[in-house]
């Protein structure tokens, strides 16, 4: 099978971790929070206002015409499968809110903003790193996993996980700022007409545009 220029080859493994149709829950580090509405930490649990602390942390809107989000949502994972390797450090709660934006067929962006509750131990940058990571090698269907530090302003130096799940070039780009970590996933399709230059595009776009959201949660 032959993909277009600039795109990595099509591979046997799946990143179902890593994009799940934009309904990822994702790892943060520790801060204090407000109670937690949707009752004591047991099944993972995710709506609309869950956290609204964090809600209000993401971007209204994306790109040149100014999109708002199809959905707006924010929860808490505690299950072993959502924590994944952040178990094996104590991490027994994660908080999170994400806006997602959908492009049609595969297609779409998510931005996120996480925090762990004050009893949980505070995320490195290691682990999310590594969260990541094994998320992508546990896959079925992705290939061409590769890892990089760029810097991408105004956010500045960030992790970036770029992989091919099926035909579905995926990005995760994650940062730390003042306290709270960020996650943008930009999944965009593999097909004629389109190249690599258009996706990276719309990972600085949304990189960008959760920048100035990341401020400190107030105590």
């Amino acid at each position: 099978m032959t993909s277009p220029a600039g795109w990595p080859r099509p591979g046997r493994r799946a990143l179902a971790v890593l994009f799940a149709l934009l309904t990822i829950t994702v790892p943060a580090c520790g801060t204090e929070l407000a109670a937690n509405p949707l009752g004591p930490c047991g099944d993972d649990a995710r709506t609309a206002g869950g956290f609204s602390e964090l809600e209000v942390l993401l971007p209204k809107a994306l790109g040149a015409d100014g999109r708002a989000p199809d959905r707006v949502d924010s929860g808490r994972s505690c299950s072993d499968v959502a924590l994944g390797t952040l178990k094996s450090h104590g991490v027994t709660e994660l908080r999170f809110a994400g806006a997602t934006w959908n492009a049609g067929g595969s297609e779409g962006t998510v931005i996120a903003v996480l925090a762990t509750p004050e009893w949980v131990p505070e995320l490195e940058e290691a682990w999310v790193e590594e969260f990541y990571e094994a998320g992508a090698e546990a896959g079925k269907k992705t290939d061409n996993i590769e890892t990089s530090r760029p810097t991408i302003e105004p956010a500045g130096g960030v992790f970036r996980l770029d992989t091919l799940n099926d035909l579905s070039l995926q990005t995760v780009v994650t940062w730390e700022r003042e306290g709270l970590f960020h996650v943008v996933i930009v999944a965009t399709d593999v097909a004629p007409g389109k190249d690599r230059a258009a996706h990276d595009a719309r990972v600085l776009e949304a990189v960008q545009a959760a920048t100035p959201a990341a401020v400190p949660l107030s105590t």
